[in-house]
Formats: C-alpha cells, structure tokens, sequence
C-alpha cells in the first residue's frame, strides 16, 4: 500500500512531481512509430482477437490522468480525433485519424507497458468503430467541464488528515491571490471552492496542482473550473474564509469533530527531503 500508516511515524508531506513517469514508453530514437509492418497486436475481448478500430479503449485512467497525457502516448502514432474521458470509471476512448494509427499504437504498446504518471494503463481495440459527438458530449458533460473561470471546484481523494481552510490557502496563494475559500461535505467526498483574483491564476493552479498530493500517498487533489461566479461568505471560520474582509466575524459554533482522522502530528504540508516544496515555490 502507499498509504501511510498512522501507527508508525507520519510521512513526510510530498507533492510529487509534475513530469509524466514514462520510462521507455516514447520510441526509440530513430525508430518511427508507424512504420510497424505487423498490424495485428494481440489485443484480446473474452478470449478472442479484438476488430480492429479506430478507437482505442484505455483502462485504469486514474483521477490524476487528464486529457493532455492520453494525448501525450497516442500522439506519435498519427493525429487524435476524439478523445471522451469515462471518468467514473477510470476508462477512456481514444479516436485515431484512422485504424493503421490505431493498430500501429497496439502494436507498439503491446511489448512496452504504458505507464502515465506512475500508474499502468491498458489499451485494447473498443467495441465502437467510430465515437459519436453524443458520446463526446456526454463525456465532458460527466465531467462537468466548463470554460476556465477564476473560482476552482476542488475535491480531494484519499483524505487521511484533516484539510484546514489554512492548508487549503497555503496550497493555492502560491499561484495567485486567493480571495474566498469554502470547504464543505458532498457525497464525491471532502471538497472546496478556491476564488481567485483573476481567471489567469486559477488556470494556472489548476495546471500545476491537478493530481498532485497534498501530504505523500493521500490527499490527491482532483481540481476543476467552477460553474460560480461569485463565493458568498458571511465568517472566518474554520469553514468559509474571505481574505478580502478580515474583519468578518466567526460564527459561533462548536468546532466539528474530526474524529476517524489519525493525529498527523508534527507533519507539515509539502515537506520533503532536502527542504519543502512551499520554499521552491517562493523562492524560484
């Protein structure tokens, strides 16, 4: 397991790096990714040989994988028409400007194991011969992508410690200035509204900070842009934070507990060995 165990000594925090782990994955140089001869990668569907298509089904696509890194293995292959994101089940198709791009990618992946950002992904031919622009929408619709806008949805995986209004600030003021954050509980899990000061800088926390780890093994940041055009918040507490108005009150409740969350102790977010990544940022 990655995960830290909270019986031992708490982990240092991590956020780890924002390259693509793809060891060995791209061709070798000289080598042209075309110009494979055989056309019959041994892609399987219940014990059989998978048609050949255009569309490549790509499993085991984590929240952290977006869009740009699926593009990143398929590209050199031949041009990307359609690319529809299955987000709730970690699966992706992939459209090819035609099936000898898409046989020459399975062909070449079938004796070099696609890795994106640490994680193993696995292509096979789909079942669809083309993908329709229903299918498209629906997925971005699943997703609930919009344009970019200056307030970021974020919502965080594998919570182990608590995420304070603090630590929130202290990820997201390293790439703009935050205005208002709102922390709350939805059934997809712990999540928040980070406002930002300009739209330029929520573009740019998102591209940084989307898949990336707050603490080391836990805490995985899954960001989006926000429907919202505007954060209404009433108190500074542990729950809502306008840093344009300090001078609102709190509300007086008792604090929530956080119980079923282990002690992180001494553990401070971003540490990492040889000096924290909140140091890089300022000091770059």
């Amino acid at each position: 397991s990655f995960l830290p165990n909270p019986k031992q000594n708490a982990p240092a925090a991590l956020l780890p790096s924002l390259h693509l782990l793809l060891p060995s994955l791209s061709p070798s140089a000289g080598q042209n990714p075309r110009s494979s001869s055989r056309l019959n990668p041994p892609t399987r569907r219940g014990g059989r040989m998978a048609e050949p298509s255009k569309v490549i089904h790509i499993r085991n696509v984590g929240h952290e994988i977006t869009e740009a890194d699926l593009l990143q293995l398929l590209q050199p292959f031949g041009s990307v028409s359609k690319l529809v994101m299955l987000r709730g089940k970690n699966q992706a198709l992939l459209q090819m400007q035609d099936i000898h791009s898409s046989v020459s990618a399975l062909q070449y992946y079938s004796g070099v194991q696609p890795s994106v950002r640490g994680r193993h992904v696995y292509m096979q031919f789909s079942s669809h011969q083309e993908l329709t622009t229903d299918q498209s929408s629906h997925s971005r619709n699943s997703d609930q992508e919009s344009e970019p806008n200056r307030i970021l949805l974020v919502t965080v995986h594998h919570v182990l410690y608590p995420i304070s209004v603090e630590i929130l600030h202290q990820v997201f003021k390293a790439y703009g200035y935050v205005e208002k954050i709102v922390k709350f509980q939805k059934s997809a899990g712990f999540q928040a509204l980070i406002q930002y000061q300009s739209r330029h800088e929520a573009v740019e926390a998102l591209a940084a900070l989307h898949g990336r780890n707050i603490y080391d093994g836990c805490c995985q940041l899954d960001i989006q842009y926000s429907n919202l055009c505007e954060l209404q918040v009433h108190f500074n507490n542990e729950r809502t934070r306008d840093f344009t108005n300090p001078s609102l009150p709190t509300e007086q409740r008792p604090r929530p507990s956080q119980q079923g969350f282990p002690d992180p102790g001494g553990l401070h977010p971003f540490q990492q060995p040889g000096g924290s990544l909140l140091h890089w940022i300022f000091n770059k």
